[in-house]
């Protein structure tokens, strides 16, 4: 079991983050502002926000917050997505440019999403009151208690937590992972994107696995009959194409030491595209209890 990510290039992205000061307090609603944050951060840099909520009917939604600071101006690329049937759908896409606050890393609101932070700068809440993709009315991702919070392998903060995602008259309970990085501009980019895999089930269990790259062990976080764990020792086998007639498009799982083993795959009805995100399912075995979750796969990049 691992408490921690190995280093590598976490000492560039923790002094960025030193460098772009405290988050100061307050909240956020639509179209408002932070006030007594002062223009222009310490360093040019593009921080990487991603939420990615699963729940055990299949609801799932993933919001990529990608914020770059340069000089004065802050560029946004958002793409928030919500799978609520049989394919995902647009709920804000954009692309704009405003001026730069300290807090750079700090979500901003758009015309379709409003956001509410906490005393320490964290999401408490995103509303969708227009969302682009048309469906539901109204969308709002609720983030509760936090059960895990660690430090990815480049000195990003990343969280597992309870959340619900309000549908118009209906509360979706399920399990949200959190994700931001940053990197200094002048920084090259230190490692290649990932695969996360995230997982919910119908008891409140949750799970997360991040599959290896280079230089990187696969690693997952379980959060199982109320107790987290890290999981450092994991093995996870990717598909093999050259089964007869792609019969079994499995991904297989075990940590070592442990009794928890399991396979994911594509939902019947899920079109895998480009591999970038893929709704799943999953079975994972915890001796002899046996669980079944649904949740999804999701390329995430690396700032």
């Amino acid at each position: 079991m691992i408490g921690r990510w190995p280093s590598g290039a976490a000492g560039a992205a923790l002094v960025l983050f030193a460098c772009a000061g405290p988050p100061p307090d307050g909240t956020a609603e639509a179209r408002g502002e932070i006030a007594g944050e002062p223009l222009t951060p310490a360093v040019d840099a593009r921080y990487l926000t991603h939420l990615l909520f699963a729940a055990d009917d299949g609801t799932a939604f993933i919001g990529s917050f990608d914020q770059t600071a340069e000089g004065e101006d802050l560029l946004l690329d958002y793409d928030v997505r919500l799978a609520e049937g049989e394919a995902w759908r647009p709920l804000v896409r954009t692309h704009d440019t405003v001026s730069v606050a300290r807090a750079a890393w700090r979500l901003l609101p758009t015309p379709a999403m409003a956001v509410r932070v906490g005393d320490a700068g964290q999401v408490v809440s995103l509303l969708f009151t227009e969302p682009e993709g048309g469906g539901t009315e109204s969308v709002r991702l609720v983030a509760g208690e936090e059960v895990s919070v660690w430090t990815g392998p480049t000195g990003q903060r990343e969280s597992l937590g309870i959340a619900a995602l309000e549908l118009d008259d209906r509360a979706v309970p399920g399990i949200l992972f959190f994700r931001r990085a940053a990197r200094a501009l002048s920084i090259p980019v230190a490692s290649t994107d990932g695969q996360t895999f995230v997982f919910a089930d119908s008891l409140g269990n949750g799970l997360v696995v991040h599959a290896g790259t280079i230089g990187q062990p696969t690693v997952a976080h379980t959060w199982l009959h109320g107790i987290e764990a890290a999981w450092g020792d994991v093995t996870l086998e990717s598909p093999d194409p050259g089964r007869t007639g792609g019969s079994d498009p499995a991904w297989r799982f075990e940590i070592s030491g442990t009794t928890v083993r399991g396979s994911f795959r594509p939902l019947t009805d899920e079109d895998p595209g480009d591999g970038t995100l893929i709704r799943m399912e999953a079975i994972v075995y915890v001796g002899t209890e046996v669980l079944y979750f649904n949740g999804f796969a999701a390329t995430l990049p690396s700032p």
